[in-house]
């Protein structure tokens, strides 16, 4: 090698040595110039190789390691650092899956102890590193300290909780208050709700940090006190009653009071809760003073009272009086169970006894059983009792426990009706005979009455009609002229002075012309109505049949149906009746025209009862009535009175026509129409009349009376 090639290789080294250093300085500047980026980044980022080893950090995560440089986290694991060893092996578990997976995951919340000990709240984000060859060689972390943002969304949470529970502190319909126990033992009330604001009428202002003292007075403020140190003493909840005055009124409250501890387990306050409940006093005052009442009420009552309880099969009450006419002292009938009272109830009667006790078990609530039965007394003497039992008190499940019995000694009487039976069954019949009378004969007289009132009525109502109704012609024949002569100014004065055309635009002249005619009309028609129906009143009243009348019955028929014609019309709950007539060719028949036509009333009448009955439970329901007449046996007219209703029960058909039956409910019907009814067409007019039902189809009433009457 020549000297010339040696100073060559030389000059090449020493080019190489200042370019290597250039590079070294310009990497090492541009790697400060990078770490200083990263340590001026808001957050702490941190890089690891495949193993999860650290090869570097900014300053904020060296800070919160606790490590003095960025470079010094070199080499170290997160077992090397300041978390929690659940910590640690939460962030490797968590590096595993992202270099893996080589997808990144961010806004991970989690928990991360400092290098000082406190636990801060994180948001981290972590991304897989890759090499030119797209392999993951590490893992790249970013994380923002979100302690302070956890905690005031803590805040929040707790400012809202504090926030619902204050509404349901305010909203409750109870007083709640809050008393401290101060370190000298006084009693401050710190907090009421509203509704005990209310209760004790004062502002929160005029109770907080106030003593009881100063709230309820000296007096009241004892009685509380020494409650609230029963509390503390027992360190448990305490219930009880207690009597303010509140506002002026004396107010009974029932309180409870929980004491509260604190860590150290010291009593330090008092929550209490209280629940008006001077209503339920007054309530018990009343029950006590009533008890009272009732108490010496069954003691000076002159019959037995006595409470049974079907468990115990005992009587576990009995008044004074049981002693007086059995003989027995209330002990003995107390202590006496059903063995011993059946030995001394009448042998005959034992099983109405048994009876009457299922009857009781199944009774309502105020239904009242009563009872006749014979017992013996002390001396082996029988007593006859009327007993009336009702339901006393019942078992949770809702069966019967216990039924009270008063009981009535009628010996005396039930002697006296044995020796004056005969005479009393003599009497009963002929008092049902008079008050039949009486019924039919009220029943007449309210016909006549009412007769006489509608022809009254009919006369003064035709009167004015038939004035009315023979002047309309002239109305209409006076109009037409007037029309036409208005007609004939219409052709000769086509344009009138303005005043008369603004008068005829005003009262819509063309308007009136076509309408008095229909006007007219319809009032001459309306008239014709009145005076048909004034007819049918009149036809219906007949006050003229002292004697047997020849009369057209299918014109009473009609007068009948005209004034049932607003029953048998439609209505919003009603669709009306259809009345399907087929009169046969009848000679007049001699009878009384309105005794004969109070019958039509009658059956008419309960015919739409029942058919307004049947549509209220089947809608699909067609009311109709048929009426149908015919002669029969040559002297005999028949008329039939037909409704598709119910019908009605066998059982009920045999007492139709009893005077006083009736199926209505009080205050409907008198049970008096029928028999009246049975009593004109069989006594008055030798006739028949008979009823056909069948149940679901509907029911006939047969009328038969003869053409000509028997006189005398």
């Amino acid at each position: 090698m020549t000297k010339n090639s040696i100073t060559i290789d030389k000059n090449i080294y020493e080019s190489l040595k200042r370019e290597n250093k250039y590079l070294k300085d310009k990497l090492q500047h541009t790697e400060q110039i990078l770490q200083l980026a990263i340590d001026n980044v808001p957050h702490s980022v941190f890089w690891k190789d495949r193993n999860s080893v650290y090869l570097g950090c900014n300053r904020n995560f060296a800070e919160d390691a606790g490590i003095n440089k960025p470079e010094d986290i070199v080499g170290k694991s997160d077992y090397d650092l300041p978390w929690t060893q659940e910590e640690a092996d939460y962030y490797r578990e968590w590096d595993r899956q992202v270099m893996d997976n080589g997808i990144p995951q961010a806004n991970i919340i989690e928990t991360q102890v400092q290098a000082d000990g406190n636990l801060f709240w994180v948001d981290t984000s972590k991304i897989p590193l890759r090499d030119n060859e797209g392999n993951v060689v590490g893992i790249l972390g970013i994380y923002e300290n979100i302690t302070e943002r956890k905690q005031v969304e803590e805040s929040l949470k707790i400012l809202e909780r504090e926030q619902f529970i204050r509404s349901i502190y305010d909203g409750i319909e109870h007083n709640i208050f809050v008393i401290d126990i101060n370190p000298d033992g006084e009693l401050i009330c710190v907090g009421i709700n509203s509704f005990g604001l209310r209760m004790i009428g004062l502002s929160n202002a005029e109770v907080v940090d106030k003593s009881l003292e100063e709230l309820f007075g000296i007096e009241a403020a004892a009685e509380i006190h020494l409650k609230c140190q029963q509390c503390i003493e027992s360190s448990a909840a305490i219930t009880y009653e207690e009597s303010l005055i509140l506002q002026g009124k004396e107010i009974w409250l029932l309180t409870t009071l929980n004491p509260i501890k604190d860590n150290q387990g010291k009593i330090y306050r008092l929550i209490g809760t209280t629940f008006n409940i001077t209503e339920r006093k007054q309530a018990e005052e009343k029950l006590k003073a009533s008890q009272h009442f009732i108490q010496r009420v069954a003691d000076s009552s002159p019959n037995i009272l006595y409470i049974y309880d079907i468990e115990e099969q005992r009587n576990i009450y009995a008044n004074q009086e049981v002693a007086l006419i059995l003989g027995y002292s209330t002990q003995q009938i107390q202590n006496w169970a059903n063995e011993i009272l059946f030995k001394i109830i009448h042998p005959e009667d034992l099983e109405k006894i048994m009876s009457q006790q299922r009857l009781v078990i199944a009774a309502a609530d105020g239904d009242i059983l009563e009872l006749e039965y014979r017992i013996k007394d002390s001396h082996g003497d029988y007593h006859w009792l009327f007993d009336r039992q009702t339901v006393f008190s019942r078992k949770i499940d809702g069966s019967v426990k216990q039924f009270l019995g008063v009981a009535t000694d009628i010996t005396n009487r039930k002697l006296a009706e044995m020796e004056a039976q005969q005479k009393a069954i003599e009497l009963e019949k002929t008092l049902q005979k008079l008050q039949q009378t009486q019924a039919q004969l009220i029943q007449t007289e309210k016909m006549s009455s009412l007769g006489q009132m509608v022809a009254g009525i009919a006369h003064e109502i035709n009167n004015p009609v038939n004035f009315i109704h023979a002047n309309l012609p002239f109305v209409d024949e006076y109009s037409q002229d007037l029309l036409k002569i208005l007609n004939i100014y219409q052709k000769h004065y086509q344009n009138p002075v303005k005043e008369v055309q603004e008068e005829i635009q005003n009262i819509e002249l063309d308007f009136i012309k076509e309408d008095l005619t229909k006007i007219i009309k319809s009032m001459e028609e309306g008239t014709r109505r009145i005076r048909a129906i004034v007819l049918s009143l009149r036809n219906f009243s007949r006050l003229d049949e002292a004697e047997f009348k020849k009369v057209d019955i299918h014109q009473g028929m009609e007068s009948t149906l005209m004034i049932l014609q607003n029953r048998l019309k439609a209505k919003p709950d009603f669709p009306g009746v259809e009345v399907i007539k087929q009169y046969g060719n009848l000679p007049l028949i001699e009878c009384y025209p309105s005794q004969l036509n109070q019958v039509f009333l009658n059956i008419l009448a309960n015919a739409i009862d029942a058919l307004e009955e049947e549509f209220i439970h089947h809608h699909n329901l067609i009311p109709k009535i048929s009426i149908y007449t015919q002669k029969i046996n040559g002297n005999t007219v028949q008329i039939r009175i037909s409704d598709n209703g119910s019908g009605i029960p066998p059982n009920i058909i045999s007492k139709l026509f009893d005077p006083f039956f009736t199926t209505k409910e009080v205050g409907k019907g008198t049970g008096l129409g029928l028999s009246v009814s049975y009593q004109i067409i069989v006594d008055k007019h030798a006739g028949n009349l008979s009823c056909n039902s069948i149940l679901g189809q509907g029911t006939d009433f047969i009328i038969e009376i003869p053409v000509f009457q028997v006189k005398g």
